[in-house]
């Protein structure tokens, strides 16, 4: 038998733990539904931002007899047989006259966005100039992707092309 003194103890450790625990769900159920907004808005900034002005890019590029390529992936969490991926859009340009990168290669022909979503922002990678993400463009909240920061990133881009 149990005395009412343990009883009422018992009962106060559990009512802490209780608490403790919803709380965790709480944090949890609010980090998952914030990477899910975090998620849909760099789908967004692919579909109205990135991709058009990758596209536009590319149409000038195949006018003037070059080839370009566009490869999206979506954010995969680890699950079963499932590993972990970011999402992303990569814009690799193909040049005439040049001959196709070795696989594997950093080519300096292309330019990414990628989700960082452990900190829920982006990261740039411009093969052109590799080292200058490691600082202040290597993680920028979503609203900072502009479709200015974009031509800028592809301009950077085609100008190291254009010296061969």
């Amino acid at each position: 038998m149990m005395s009412a003194q343990l009883r009422a103890g018992v009962g106060a450790l559990l009512d802490q733990y209780d608490e403790t625990r919803r709380a965790a769900q709480a944090r949890s159920d609010q980090a998952a539904a914030d990477g899910t907004i975090y998620l849909e808005q760099f789908a967004e900034l692919r579909r109205a931002v990135v991709r058009p002005l990758f596209e536009a890019v590319g149409a000038m590029l195949a006018e003037r007899g070059h080839r370009f390529s566009i490869h999206e992936e979506e954010f995969a969490a680890p699950d079963a047989g499932k590993t972990f991926s970011e999402a992303v859009i990569v814009l690799r340009v193909h040049p005439a006259g040049m001959d196709e990168p070795a696989p594997g290669t950093d080519d300096k022909r292309s330019l990414s966005f990628t989700t960082r979503h452990y900190n829920k922002t982006v990261s740039i990678g411009n093969a052109a100039v590799p080292h200058e993400g490691l600082g202040s463009k290597s993680g920028l909240p979503i609203g900072r992707i502009t479709a200015q920061l974009v031509e800028e990133e592809v301009l950077k881009l085609m100008a190291v092309l254009g010296r061969g």
